[in-house]
């Protein structure tokens, strides 16, 4: 870890310009450009965790979480043609390690219990309910994809209860949460808009890519997420 803060402030103004720079660069380019601009960004933010690297569980848990999500881009935005399943397969662990670093930041045997009992219910009522939505219809992708979404919204409430251990990070799962809705709601345009009304849509929206509008965002200030409450506490810094 960086203790030096003006060698850390240094490297994150650093961070922040060149994501800055990508993040123009991804609504700008297409193709192998765009693909290239769109995975630094997200493999640049898990590198950026490093300044912060420390045996703490909440370290060990955010970065475990931001690789799992580079395995997870990698399907969808390096590969062509991209592959849903394992993609979501990994962001479903990187969700789970937001969970177990929420989890960790419980401070009673209460809330732990509560937050168990709730993830416990909601993972199972996302997988059954693709079933009984989809029926026979139903597959992999879709039952991975609800327990995904499913968590993700469990973490970002969670984590709103929590901002007295670091604000960035609720702020980070919602735009995270976020990029995913709107993804969701891109996939169902060709089954919710009529033609006319769809061109209205593309005319609006169509130049702008909305999820990455978010989705680079959460990245950064999950990875900062940490980094800004070392920081603050420096002097006081433990294992935990």
């Amino acid at each position: 870890m960086i203790k030096n803060k003006k060698i850390l402030t240094a490297v994150l103004l650093a961070f922040l310009a060149i994501e800055l720079v990508l993040f123009f660069l991804v609504q700008l380019t297409s193709e192998k450009a765009w693909a290239i601009c769109a995975y630094s960004s997200v493999v640049l933010a898990c590198l950026f965790m490093l300044t912060s690297i420390s045996l703490s569980k909440n370290y060990v848990y955010t970065q475990l979480a931001l690789i799992f999500t580079i395995c997870a881009d990698w399907f969808l935005v390096v590969l062509n043609p991209i592959k849903e399943l394992p993609a979501m397969i990994f962001f479903s662990f990187a969700q789970m390690c937001y969970f177990l670093r929420l989890y960790n930041n419980h401070e009673t045997d209460k809330q732990r219990t509560v937050h168990l009992a709730c993830r416990v219910c909601i993972s199972a009522l996302a997988i059954l309910t693709s079933f009984i939505i989809l029926g026979s219809s139903a597959d992999a992708l879709t039952a991975v994809s609800l327990f995904y979404y499913g968590n993700l919204i469990l973490n970002v409430i969670v984590a709103f209860t929590q901002t007295k251990k670091s604000v960035l990070l609720p702020i980070g799962m919602l735009l995270f949460l976020m990029c995913d809705t709107v993804v969701g709601l891109n996939a169902m345009t060709d089954y919710v808009f009529t033609s006319s009304a769809d061109k209205i849509y593309n005319a609006l929206f169509g130049t702008i890519n909305w999820s990455w509008i978010f989705y680079l965002p959460s990245q950064v200030l999950i990875a900062f997420s940490l980094t800004n409450f070392k920081l603050r506490t420096n002097s006081k810094e433990k294992v935990s």
